[in-house]
């Protein structure tokens, strides 16, 4: 067989391989076989104390989450943030998770600044986050959040999108969830609000990592 007769059975060949996989990737989901317990993310910790909220339905209908979750919680100081989870059984091409960066534009609020940082959780490790100031002209909150999947923490699109190539390509199930954490910034400054999240999550991480099914 001379050189260009093996370089187009080669080429046929890798078009074939490539061909099964997107056929795999697209078509063959696992699912996880049980749903969040938030119930196990308490309501009251520490110095917090929680409520629930609820969006509208057509809230909901956009959001197209399996399950989720939205809190009030405050503190005894009176000093308040929203928790906001939503949990993705699988992430279906073409209508993975909704990002921050796209959403709030649509919902009348403008990024301000965007960057990754670190804070602390609950062991004391150091978690890297998205960290984005928002403003919808009247106020100014500050919006910490990431993305959750059975590799791990991931904080970008593009981390979620390896992620479910990856388990695809294991048949493990591509299952993922949102955390966000939002602090009006009305009564307290950007540092405070740091300060803030570190102390909730040293009370509140263990309960929502143990609510997710990963």
């Amino acid at each position: 067989m001379n050189l260009r007769k093996k370089e187009f059975w080669i080429t046929i060949g890798l078009l074939v391989i490539t061909l099964i996989l997107v056929n795999l990737l697209r078509y063959s989901r696992m699912e996880s076989t049980r749903l969040p317990g938030f119930a196990l993310i308490p309501m009251q910790s520490g110095n917090w104390s929680g409520q629930e909220y609820f969006f509208t339905d057509q809230t909901y209908e956009l959001i197209k989450a399996d399950a989720s979750t939205l809190r009030r919680y405050a503190n005894r100081e009176g000093k308040e943030l929203y928790l906001f989870i939503s949990y993705f059984k699988s992430q279906k091409y073409g209508s993975q998770i909704h990002s921050p960066k796209n959403c709030l534009p649509g919902s009348g609020w403008k990024i301000l600044t965007r960057e990754k940082t670190r804070i602390q959780g609950s062991s004391g490790a150091s978690l890297l986050v998205n960290r984005l100031l928002i403003s919808d002209s009247k106020s100014q909150e500050v919006m910490y959040y990431w993305f959750q999947t059975r590799s791990g923490l991931v904080t970008s699109e593009l981390g979620l999108k390896l992620d479910l190539v990856i388990n695809s390509l294991k048949r493990a199930p591509t299952d993922a969830a949102f955390i966000r954490i939002n602090l009006p910034l009305n009564e307290v400054s950007e540092k405070e609000a740091l300060v803030l999240v570190e102390d909730f999550l040293r009370n509140f991480q263990p309960g929502i990592e143990n609510a997710l099914p990963f």
